[in-house]
């Protein structure tokens, strides 16, 4: 059974059944985002690259109206809004995330950036 995060290396994380939108627009509902050897990558759930950036140049804050549950993140100026683990699926069905999971990976994700030299405001 696969892990919400997996560790490759020490210094790498990747997050996965990740809903990822482009300002309103919805872009991946079983995207991933990982964070590996300075970069964060966005990838759609066909695994095309969304974006790309060194962490030290991403900012991220959580959004609050979700209950902490999606962070907005930029990324050479575009935004992004993620929620880790919300595209949840089982078997065949899509359900929603574990609202504790989705928080938690959140979490992990904003200290990731922060530890990367990324802005977390």
């Amino acid at each position: 059974m696969a892990t919400r995060e997996e560790h490759h290396q020490d210094d790498a994380r990747k997050f996965d059944e990740v809903q990822i939108g482009k300002g309103v627009r919805p872009v991946a509902q079983h995207g991933q985002v990982t964070v590996a050897d300075g970069t964060l990558t966005l990838l759609g759930s066909n695994g095309r690259l969304i974006g790309r950036a060194p962490v030290a140049e991403v900012s991220a804050v959580r959004v609050r109206f979700t209950g902490g549950r999606t962070v907005r993140l930029r990324l050479h100026g575009t935004r992004y809004h993620v929620s880790p683990g919300w595209g949840d699926k089982a078997g065949g069905l899509l359900r929603p995330g574990r609202p504790q999971r989705v928080a938690r990976d959140a979490a992990a994700l904003l200290d990731l950036i922060e530890a990367g030299g990324g802005t977390v405001r």
